[in-house]
This record gives C-alpha cells, sequence and structure tokens, in this order.
C-alpha cells in the first residue's frame, strides 16, 4: 500500500514551473524548482519497492487522521539504527552517504527534518485520509505508483486532486484497486455513513456525499 490528498513528501525532478496538464483535463501548477527540493533526498522506490516498507510506516496517522503526516525521526531510525550493513567497512560507506550524513545532523542537533509537501490542498479544503483509507481506498488511487520512482512531483500523480476529479469519484461508480465497484450512498449531513454504507456496500466501500459542506468545512 503505498501515500498521498495527498501530501507527497519528496524531491522533485522539475526543471521549471510549467503547468502541467493531467487525467481530469485540469491544469496542476507546478511550484518553483526551490520549492520541491527536499532538504534529504528520499527515494521512495528504494524504501517502498526494495525494503518492503508500506506507507503507513512512515506516515503513521494516515489511518487515524485528517492528515497523512510527515516522517518523524524515530521512524526514520527505526530502521537506520539497525539497517547499517553486515560488517564495520559497509557500515562505515552507509554513514559517509550525503542523505545519512544530512540525518544523523539532524538527529544530533534534536530537530525534526523540515519535509516539505509537493501537492497540497487549499485551506478551504477539507480531506480526510482516514475516512478514504477506512472505506478501501489504496494510496495510489490518488497518488500513482509512487513506489517506481525515486523521484516524486506533481507529474507522477495521477491527477490535480482538483473538486471536478474529486466529485467525478464521488457521483460516479468506480473501479477501485482491490477490484471492487463502489457506487454513490446517499446520507444527509450528520447522517450514519457508516452504518448506511455496510447495509448498501457490503464490501465496505462507498462514495461520499455532494452535500458542499463535506469538503468545505
Amino acid at each position: 500500500m503505498v501515500i498521498l490528498p495527498a501530501f507527497l513528501y519528496s524531491l522533485a525532478e522539475l526543471a521549471g514551473g510549467a503547468d502541467q496538464q493531467t487525467e481530469s483535463g485540469q491544469q496542476a501548477k507546478s511550484a518553483p524548482p526551490a520549492e520541491f527540493i527536499q532538504p534529504i533526498e528520499f527515494s521512495h522506490k528504494t524504501h517502498i519497492e526494495k525494503g518492503g516498507v508500506p506507507c503507513e510506516f512512515c506516515h503513521i496517522y494516515a489511518r487515524r487522521s485528517i492528515n497523512s503526516g510527515a516522517p518523524v525521526m524515530a521512524s526514520c531510525f527505526g530502521c537506520h539504527s539497525v539497517v547499517a550493513g553486515s560488517d564495520e567497512d559497509q557500515k562505515e560507506a552507509i554513514r559517509k552517504q550525503e542523505a545519512i550524513k544530512k540525518l544523523l545532523e539532524y538527529k544530533a542537533n534534536g530537530e525534526s527534518v523540515p519535509w516539505k509537501k509537493i501537492h497540497d490542498l487549499p485551506d478551504f479544503v477539507h480531506f480526510s485520509h482516514k475516512r478514504h483509507i477506512q472505506v478501501g481506498f489504496d494510496c495510489t488511487e490518488c497518488h500513482g505508483e509512487i513506489d517506481q520512482h525515486d523521484v516524486l512531483s506533481i507529474q507522477t500523480m495521477i491527477t490535480d486532486l482538483s473538486m471536478g476529479w474529486c466529485m467525478k469519484c464521488h457521483t460516479e461508480g468506480r473501479q477501485t484497486v482491490n477490484g471492487k465497484i463502489a457506487g454513490p450512498v446517499q446520507k444527509t449531513r450528520g447522517g450514519k455513513i457508516m452504518k448506511q454504507a455496510a447495509a448498501q456496500q457490503p464490501d465496505g466501500i462507498l462514495l461520499g456525499s455532494k452535500d458542499c459542506y463535506t469538503c468545505h468545512k
């Protein structure tokens, strides 16, 4: 399973700030290159595909909160304190890697890594990672196959996360990653969302309300 709305934390490979055409036909604005450069070079591909690390190991709040959360230092060193080579030469070589050196510097100074958000939503938009994940959504449905990329940017997203793209999912049945089809579920504001979902969608997957207040608090 892989994260981000999507809040993505990684280096970007953009050479400029040109607009990008997305699947929904909307224009996603690319931030200036400086805004994409992370304090530490991080490869999702290495960690997910080669290391077998699930998204929620680093983005620890995704299943239980509105936000997915940026990786905390404890998550990094939960692995990097032991994954350090099989002999002293390998350990020393790993410690000399630029990214690891920077990570060690942040730890020594008692600081968190100031990761930058690659793709964010406006402040007036309310999106809950918890709600979407708990009803069966996979991170790749919004964030794409991030396990196939060393560098993440707007181009690696499968959508611009525009209102039009969100509403399409809220109003139409569509095939999900695990092969189940989700259809519209009617509900009122403050209604019994999950109880209705269980009755109308035995597989537990539902589409959200079209009530403006659902996303615009």
